[in-house]
């Protein structure tokens, strides 16, 4: 496994940045019934699960 690959952003960035943090916002809508019952705690650990999925779903897109 090439952890280089999956450890960095994809280039180009401006495009990386973008394909992020529209994952993050629509995984994080999504979710929302799920983490605001549970508190800051709960939404904290939902916002790292988000980015990390979005980061690996940018990386699968920008790889084609």
């Amino acid at each position: 496994m090439n952890w280089k690959f999956w450890l960095s952003a994809s280039e180009p960035r401006p495009r990386y940045a973008l394909l992020v943090a529209l994952g993050v916002m629509i995984l994080m809508s999504l979710t929302y019934n799920v983490w605001y019952p549970g508190g800051p705690a709960l939404a904290a650990f939902a916002a790292v699960v988000a980015v990390i999925a979005a980061h690996v779903s940018a990386k699968m897109i920008m790889r084609k």
